[in-house]
């Protein structure tokens, strides 16, 4: 019973801190879903990088991380805009960044692509390659999922809270029903 009592209070604990960053809004939920999005694509990227770890292949994290930084810049920046523009239009280098955002998104990939060349090892193409691969399936799978939930949830928060409420709930209901009428 001690474990079940743990358990009870880790779980309203958890759904109190959820409680707590609906209650913070749209931008905390966002901070939320950017934060998981940023531990997903380390864990990914630990996960090539612990493959090819003995090549000590040079700058294949720092690309990494450069490629997340580049494709946020490119999702994020003109839907954002769209909702918070009041507070953009009041900060000096904001506009530019907005008026230009496609020219430095293109450009922020052009020069990760360049990096990624000049980082090129002789007998390593493959591996490097492999990596580079790897980098942009984990973007694909991780950016591009936190950037629709976002969008989703600037339809309406239920498209975010109901779902999430769901899989909540489903955990605690498994783990009470397995606890009291498991093996």
């Amino acid at each position: 019973w001690k474990n079940w009592v743990i358990r009870g209070i880790f779980t309203w604990l958890m759904i109190g801190c959820f409680g707590l960053i609906i209650y913070g809004g749209p931008l905390a939920l966002m901070i939320t879903v950017f934060l998981v999005q940023v531990k997903c694509f380390a864990e990914i990227i630990n996960i090539g990088y612990a493959v090819y770890k003995m090549d000590n292949l040079p700058w294949f994290r720092s690309l990494s991380w450069y490629f997340l930084v580049a494709s946020n810049y490119f999702f994020y920046g003109e839907s954002l805009v769209e909702q918070f523009g009041v507070l953009i239009n009041n900060v000096d280098f904001l506009p530019f960044l907005v008026r230009y955002h496609r020219l430095i998104s293109f450009s922020m990939y052009i020069i990760g692509f360049v990096w990624f060349v000049l980082s090129l090892v002789k007998k390593y193409y493959l591996r490097q390659f492999s990596l580079f691969a790897w980098t942009h399936v984990a973007l694909l799978c991780v950016v591009t999922q936190s950037y629709l939930i976002i969008q989703n949830m600037f339809q309406g928060l239920i498209w975010l809270i109901m779902p999430v409420m769901m899989v909540i709930i489903n955990d605690i209901m498994a783990y009470f029903f397995g606890f009291f009428m498991g093996r």
